[in-house]
């Protein structure tokens, strides 16, 4: 499945993107968090009037929307993107959230959102694409920033989507996605009014003063001021956006709160919302309840699902074309596999490189185990391919994959004295005769090759199509169940067509 949108509709006018980049990593704004914060405080009002009890898991529908150049390169690779939904998903299993695909995966032809999803044309592209019953997250190859650093992702609650950097997207990497679904559930940074002005003692002083760069109260050690201040929660401790830049996972340094106390060693280097890059691995109480909270008040996301989350216990068989083995044609390539157990679906991907990162190309399939894949091939070329099981409660199946060389012939009609051809009956049962049935304006001799999918001959017969019609009959009593291609080969061309035995 492969959704491609082309907006040409001019409506920048109608929208403005306010996402102020700021100096390096997330691009959330202090405008935006201060929408972000007035949610949770009043989901926190409402759920002190009412007592809402979530049981058993929630499942959460995302709609990834994955951002290509117009020719359609410059596009993360999907396998990553199934690898970070899977690593996303044991960030919040604690929580009893779970997050699922909602129809697969939409991709979208546009260069220009692609290098800048906060360029003024780009919002017609993404509300085009938007589904208002999932979350939106566009995966785009740049986020540019006008000031020093690197924009790796941010939350828009103008437009209550997310937008991440194709850097972003790998198990890896995963908590810069954890830290933007944070803020997309009413999370603001527990150095908020810090935000793109950390704290430096020869800018800011020691003690730090009382309001932040942006105004906002500075919060304190002793928690006096913690309801009001920062973040608005009081088991996030002080941290006046410590993290940015500081080398590893333990803050030692010397910044004090406005009344002088140290803020190490209460520094939560592990919170997801902090920024200590590569040191977070959770949220806190009080975090996780306003995420309850807001995903309570987002009835849309609410559904009824009850996927199988059963592990998958195999990977999908490659049946053809296995390893090494050259196709039949090569403009026309189709790829068989083996079902694994408990899979609704795959999605098969084939590129010039064994790490699928030179411009792959990719398919879903529902309901089957073989796909084709046409005009994307050059001829006599080495190929990988790779398939993944998928289920809607889980995508972390293995995936394996296997190189092929294409042929050099194509499936198309080259013979210059064919006028018109059946090949019949197709499908065909292996007692029947296959029909070959040619009518020409000049005779010609010809070769009949039947080859399998993994580009093996399996049947080789010298014939001659005379002037007029000529119908030959060829055995299939000798082929297993499967597709095949049939080939005539002449001096002045070829001619192909695929055909099904059946039992």
């Amino acid at each position: 499945m492969k959704k491609i949108l082309f907006v040409f509709l001019t409506i920048s006018a109608l929208f403005t993107i306010d996402v102020a980049a700021q100096n390096g990593f997330c691009g959330t704004s202090i405008e935006d968090q201060i929408i972000i914060k007035e949610r949770m405080m009043q989901n926190r009002a409402n759920a002190a009037l009412s007592a809402q009890v979530r049981t058993g898991v929630m499942w959460v529908p995302i709609q990834f929307h994955l951002l290509e150049d117009n020719d359609g390169g410059n596009r993360v690779d999907v396998m990553k993107v199934f690898d970070m939904l899977c690593a996303l998903n044991e960030d919040y299993l604690d929580q009893d959230i779970q997050f699922f695909m909602k129809d697969g995966l939409n991709f979208i032809q546009n260069s220009s959102v692609n290098a800048d999803p906060n360029h003024s044309t780009a919002p017609a592209i993404m509300v085009g694409a938007k589904v208002f019953s999932a979350i939106n997250i566009y995966i785009v190859k740049d986020i540019p920033n006008s000031t020093p650093g690197s924009t790796l992702g941010f939350y828009s609650p103008q437009f209550d989507w997310l937008v991440l950097k194709r850097s972003q997207v790998s198990a890896a990497a995963v908590e810069t996605l954890t830290h933007e679904l944070g803020h997309f559930f009413t999370l603001a940074h527990p150095f908020f009014g810090w935000d793109g002005q950390y704290w430096e003692e020869a800018i800011h002083g020691n003690p730090a003063p009382i309001s932040s760069p942006a105004g906002i109260l500075t919060e304190k050690m002793d928690g006096s001021n913690c309801e009001i201040a920062a973040d608005g929660f009081c088991d996030t401790k002080p941290n006046y956006g410590l993290g940015f830049g500081w080398p590893n996972c333990n803050y030692n340094g010397n910044c004090e709160d406005p009344n002088g106390e140290l803020l190490a060693p209460g520094v939560q280097e592990n919170n997801f919302m902090a920024y200590f890059i590569g040191c977070a691995s959770e949220f806190t109480p009080e975090q996780k309840a306003a995420i309850s909270a807001d995903l309570n008040a987002r009835t849309s996301l609410h559904t009824t699902l009850d996927p199988d989350i059963t592990a998958f216990t195999d990977s999908p068989t490659q049946n053809s074309p296995i390893n090494g083995e050259e196709t039949p044609l090569y403009n026309v390539v189709g790829f068989d596999w083996e079902p694994v157990g408990g899979a609704t679906s795959y999605v098969v991907e084939v590129d010039r490189t064994p790490t699928f990162s030179f411009n792959p190309s990719v398919k879903f399939v529902s309901g089957g185990t073989y796909i084709e894949f046409e005009d994307v091939f050059d001829p006599n070329k080495t190929y990988y391919w790779r398939v993944k099981a998928i289920k809607e409660g889980n995508v972390c199946g293995e995936v394996l994959s296997t190189s092929f060389k294409t042929g050099t012939v194509t499936g198309t009609q080259d013979i210059k004295e064919i006028l018109n051809h059946t090949i019949s009956p197709n499908p065909i049962t292996s007692g029947e005769l296959l029909n070959i049935n040619i009518e020409t304006n000049e005779a010609f001799d010809a070769l009949i090759n039947v080859y399998n999918l993994s580009g093996q001959k399996l049947k080789e017969v010298n014939t001659t199509f005379n002037l007029g019609t000529t119908n030959h009959e060829l055995s299939v009593s000798d082929l297993s169940e499967g597709m095949y291609i049939i080939s005539i080969e002449s001096e002045n061309g070829v001619l192909t067509e695929k055909v099904v035995v059946t039992r």
